[in-house]
């Protein structure tokens, strides 16, 4: 364990972040190992240190947002944060952040779910050890003996946390100012609101906090995630800074969910594999099922969009595919051949065992996918018409 945890830097991005190969050999190497097993160059990382100061107005989308008051607020919130082969300066510098910018009184506990880190890269010890250092007593640690994969990992360390709201993060984010209270005030009126923030981009070599575009989470008939811009007149309208707004689906590392609602909506498909699609079949499952899943503009948190995955998926399987086959399976009835058109290489694939994901929508009552395209995701529906056109 590095013995940074003394000072604080404030700076947002860093200078000199990849070293001189010839002057600095030693720190190169460290920088080319960071980029080998993190995707992203944990050199500046460990430069910027455990803490950077990401709060006050500038930090909002709008000056509006720091007028909005969250008076009344009775919920508490567990964070859960799966990591498996991370760095820890960024996982260090995350958790500060959200200890320095998150009232006390709205966090119940903050869930570190080691999913069975290679021992070359596991650092629960470390964490554990600077925990004592930095008082870390809201956080708990658990880990996994044999991968799991993000997505039951994910279902597992969901219930450990004991608060009335999870909010899932990935290990490498950072907060800013008055995240949490934009999240929690909606589900606090509505417990089958599932609440996301807007994702700001930390950029992977020399970790420059930018502010995102505010836009939405959707999908195509590929089940491919994207993000959908608003047009520029949208915002003529100044309170729509502020004003929550629907999303088609949500980008899966980021979102408030209240604890129960999310056991009675069947946690996430534990039949899934390592990685890809469970934001897409949780979001169809939350529209399609009674609740709705809307943006906090005034919600900002910085994630770190990685060059590539660095760690190992399941052998011979396209896990994406595979998860995206099980949701079409399960949820898109008549219109699962519009999914094996747009990615025939499903056809040959078998999707598991679904008996447990059908029978969950039978229970929980739920719209055929023809009312989801009607009255949620109008564009594939339009995208449908136009080929009939055609």
């Amino acid at each position: 364990m590095e013995k940074w945890h003394a000072y604080d830097h404030t700076k947002c991005n860093v200078s000199g972040w990849e070293p001189n190969k010839e002057k600095e050999p030693k720190a190169y190497e460290k920088y080319e190992w960071g980029l080998k097993h993190f995707a992203f160059n944990s050199y500046a990382s460990d430069k910027i240190g455990p803490r950077r100061l990401l709060s006050g107005e500038e930090w909002y989308t709008h000056k509006k947002c720091a007028a909005v008051e969250y008076k009344g607020l009775k919920l508490k919130a567990s964070l859960i944060i799966i990591y498996h082969n991370e760095a820890f300066s960024v996982l260090v510098r995350m958790i500060n952040g959200i200890l320095k910018e998150t009232p006390a009184e709205l966090l119940a506990d903050i869930i570190l779910y080691d999913d069975s880190s290679e021992e070359e890269l596991a650092i629960e010890k470390d964490l554990q050890k600077y925990a004592v250092i930095a008082k870390w007593d809201i956080v708990k640690f658990f880990n996994s003996e044999q991968r799991l994969g993000l997505i039951k990992a994910k279902t597992q360390a969901a219930r450990k946390g004991t608060g009335d709201v999870l909010v899932f993060m990935d290990s490498h984010c950072e907060v800013t100012g008055r995240w949490l209270q934009p999240l929690l005030a909606p589900i606090q009126e509505d417990k089958k609101k599932i609440i996301l923030p807007i994702v700001d981009v930390i950029d992977p070599l020399h970790f420059e906090y930018s502010k995102a575009m505010i836009a939405k989470g959707t999908f195509d008939w590929g089940m491919v995630f994207h993000w959908e811009y608003f047009p520029w007149s949208y915002f003529d309208d100044e309170e729509n800074y502020v004003r929550l707004f629907k999303s088609v689906s949500m980008s899966g590392g980021l979102l408030a969910i209240d604890r129960e609602y999310f056991k009675e909506l069947g946690e996430f498909d534990e039949g899934m594999e390592i990685w890809g699609s469970e934001n897409i079949e949780l979001s169809l499952r939350v529209w399609m099922c009674g609740g709705s899943i809307m943006t906090a503009p005034c919600s900002r948190v910085g994630h770190i969009f990685r060059t590539r995955r660095p760690y190992k998926g399941k052998p011979g399987v396209d896990t994406d595919l595979y998860n995206s086959l099980r949701t079409v399976e399960v949820w898109f009835d008549d219109y699962k051949r519009h999914f094996l058109n747009a990615r025939p290489s499903a056809r040959k694939m078998d999707a598991g065992d679904l008996s447990e994901r059908v029978a969950l929508r039978k229970k929980l009552n739920c719209h055929p996918f023809s009312w989801y395209i009607d009255n949620v995701h109008h564009e594939l529906k339009k995208k449908l018409l136009e080929k009939t056109e055609l």
